[in-house]
This record gives C-alpha cells, structure tokens and sequence, in this order.
C-alpha cells in the first residue's frame, strides 16, 4: 500500500458535496476566524516586520498582503499573511493535527486563489481537503512528533496538508500532486524551541509560502520524489525516527472525516490552547465564588505532561511569553475577569499585581489527568487555588469554551472578529467582511473577499 497515493487519490477525487453540512460549516467558521485573526496580527510586530520586508522587495503584485496597503507575489503575501495570523496565537485548533490548521491553509489559498481568480467554493473546498490531509497525518505521529521529536506540526504537517490542499485549486494531477509533496518533505521545518517568540508564527507562514512555491514549481516541471510517506526515507521516517507510527488514519481519508468528528477548536483566549481549560477554571471561580487576585494565597495547576513541555515560561517579561505560560493567563482571569487582546501588551505583563500572581502559581504534570488524557483531545487542566482565609476551591475543567463540544456561538465568533478586525477596518468594512466570509462558497470570485482586506 502507498499512503503517498492514499493521500494523493483523496485529493484528486474528493468533491465539494462529499463533505457533510457540519464539515462544511466547520470549515467556514475556521476559514473566517482565521482572517479575523490574520487582520489583528497584521498590526503586530511579527506581521508588520514581515509585510515591511515583503514591500521592500518589490516583487510583482498578485496577490493581497491582508491589513496593508500593497500587493507583493503570491509566495511573499502567503509568508506574511500566515505570519500575521499566528502572530496573536489566537487562531484555531484540531486535535488531530494538534496543531493550527486555518492559518497556514487561508495564508496559501486565499493569495493562491486570488492570483488565478478561484471561487470561494474552490477556495473552501481546498480547504477542507488541506484539513483532512494534515489532520489525518497527525493523527500518525502525534503527540510524538512535538513531544519527543521537538517539531511544531503545524509547520511540518500542516506544509504537507497545505500541498495537497494547493495542488487540488491548481488542478494538478495525481503525478504533479506526489511530485509536490515530494518537493515539500525537503521543505519542511519549525523547532518548537521557537514557541514564544515570533519565529512560532513564523512557521505557519512558512507552511503556507512553500506549499505554493512546492505546487507552482511542480506545475512548471521541477521534479521531486513521488514518494513522500513510503519506504526508509519516508517523511515519518525522517522526522519522527524512531518513535511509534500508526499509518491507519491515512486509510480513513474520504471515509471518516476529520471536521465531522473531532472538528475544529475555536478560541476565546489569544494564548496558548494548552492554558485554556485553565483559564475556564479561574473564570468559574472569578463568576460564581467571587474569587478576587487579592485574596490568592496560592495556585497550583495541574496538567498533561505535553501541556508542562509547551507552557514553559514559569517566569514571564514580555507578551509571547505570557501567550506560553499558564500562570500569566490565568493571573489576568483573576485580575479582570476576562482574557483578551488587550490585555497582553507589555505592560499589563509587568503590573506587579499580575507578576505578584505569577510568583504565587506553580504548574505540576497531575498524574491522574495523564493517565485518563487521550492524545487528540483537549487536554485537560486542575486548578486548585487557596485564599488567605483558609479557603480552597479546586475545578477541573476537561473541554475549554470553544472545543466543538463546548463551542463559542455565532455572537461570540462575530464578538471575537469585530475584535481582531477593529484594529485595521472600520464598522462598515467589518460587516461586508462578516458577510463575504459567512458566506465564502457562494463567491463566483475569491477576489471579492481579497478586496475587502486591503488598508487603503
């Protein structure tokens, strides 16, 4: 069996109404959130240095740079868009991928689509086709593959999904698709080293430029392995040597689909996901006991070793910092009863009610929740806080707001985009952004949404 083929056969065939209802709404709603979040990060240093550096090189203008005033290449605006998008770490989840889908899959198809002028429902469908390759994938090698093997999926997966998920708008064929994921496994990287520093979204930036430069450079003759997944040298084989592989999932694609199943996580927080369960748990204790910063004598949360391994900063200075520890977010739930853009600038960081909480928080991998966490889940958080009355409250929170089984509603998502989008867009732009988004597949042109995210 060549699941190299598996994959490419899957991307080939595959057709919009094969995709249930629920998929294609799961697939909208991710595709909206992530522009949403795209135009916020499009205002912060990661996406201004990289849409700086992309102007400055001048290339043709084909394509869109979302929250900017110019057009660069279609490779060049997929770099900073994708970098844009992850820059807030606000982006969603799927469980499979355990890692962020959307960003790198709208940063590729949206410029690819409005270079050569595709549909929304083209557009949309790639997209689900990208999600389903790179969740299935996942679900092969994860958590491992980040755990262990130090690799953040959603720039080596999510490459390999965003190839497939590009060949399929270009209208490759089956030979030109595995020849392009064959370019791809030779493209491929991000060190979860980099978590808490620009070069994190970076990575999915990265994902999304060499997925179209992979499938553009294929379309012209530029030659690759056809074999990507198979053999000694597979993919698998080369980034994550050595540990336990399942290629199962990779037979499920076109029968058992991801956006049906574990679907989408959409958050509510612009921090690591890892820390949301958490940030859930201070919020009950903020709402219904009254639990106040002041009173916090202490706070111990409990956690999966994966989410220990990627929250790592116990100490906190900066706001990339704050978006990777658990204690900062949850000191702010505390402290104001909410988490939300504003409150990871720089000095809401440093105020010393907030750093005073930080010192008071320690993070422990709680034996108990490690035992019954399935990989491909939400990961489950404890947190016990005791006041300086004695007092001690303890939650444990299991699937966070905005989990597909606990989901934000469509107020919500709308509430969270005028959020993101205020910072470039007035009111009136916001709506007709809202409505071309909701609404993506009935597009006869993907450029009518490309217009709406120019700043000029």
């Amino acid at each position: 069996m060549s699941y190299t083929n598996l994959i490419v056969d899957f991307a080939q065939t595959i057709q919009f109404d094969d995709f249930s209802d629920k998929a294609k709404a799961a697939a909208r709603m991710g595709l909206f959130d992530a522009v949403g979040c795209a135009i916020a990060g499009s205002q912060q240093p990661a996406g201004q240095i990289t849409a700086k550096w992309a102007k400055s090189n001048l290339s043709t203008p084909k394509a869109t740079v979302w929250g900017h005033d110019f057009k660069t290449s279609t490779h060049d605006a997929a770099l900073v868009n994708g970098t844009a998008s992850h820059a807030l770490d606000y982006d969603d989840v799927t469980w499979g991928l355990t890692g962020h889908p959307s960003v790198v899959l709208n940063s590729c198809l949206i410029p690819l689509g409005e270079e050569i002028n595709a549909s929304g429902k083209d557009v949309l469908l790639s997209y689900m086709i990208g999600l389903e390759v790179m969740a299935k994938i996942g679900v092969t090698t994860n958590p491992l593959h980040s755990f262990e093997a130090g690799w953040h999926p959603t720039s080596t997966i999510g490459a390999m999904g965003a190839t497939a998920a590009c060949s399929r708008l270009l209208g490759l064929s089956s030979d030109a698709t595995a020849n392009a994921l064959g370019m791809m496994v030779s493209m491929t990287s991000g060190n979860v080293i980099n978590f808490g520093t620009m070069t994190k979204p970076f990575h999915a930036g990265l994902a999304a430029r060499n997925a179209i430069e992979a499938t553009q450079l294929t379309s012209m003759g530029f030659t690759a392995s056809h074999s990507p997944m198979d053999g000694k040298r597979s993919f698998h084989n080369v980034y994550s040597r050595g540990l336990p592989v399942n290629m199962d999932a990779i037979g499920e694609l076109g029968k058992v689909f991801e956006l049906d199943t574990r679907g989408i996580l959409i958050k509510p927080y612009p921090c690591g996901v890892a820390s949301h369960p958490a940030i859930d748990a201070a919020q009950e204790l903020y709402e219904k006991e009254g639990v106040r910063a002041d009173d916090v004598e202490k706070i111990d949360i409990g956690v999966t070793k994966y989410t220990y391994d990627k929250l790592s900063y116990t100490e906190v200075s900066d706001e990339l910092q704050g978006k990777f520890s658990i204690s900062y977010p949850v000191a702010r739930m505390l402290l104001d009863g909410k988490v939300r853009l504003s409150n990871f600038g720089g000095e809401h960081v440093m105020e010393p009610m907030a750093q005073d909480l930080i010192d008071k928080t320690t993070m422990v991998e709680d034996e108990d929740i490690e035992s019954n966490w399935k990989p491909g889940t939400n990961r489950p958080c404890r947190l016990v806080v005791k006041l300086k009355n004695g007092k001690t409250f303890e939650r444990l929170v299991e699937k966070s707001k905005g989990d597909p089984a606990n989901p934000l509603t469509r107020e919500e998502l709308r509430e969270k985009f005028h959020d993101c989008a205020r910072l470039c867009f007035d009111d009136a732009r916001i709506e007709e952004l809202i409505a071309a988004l909701e609404s993506v597949d009935q597009l006869n042109e993907i450029r009518k949404l490309t217009s709406l995210l120019t700043n000029n």
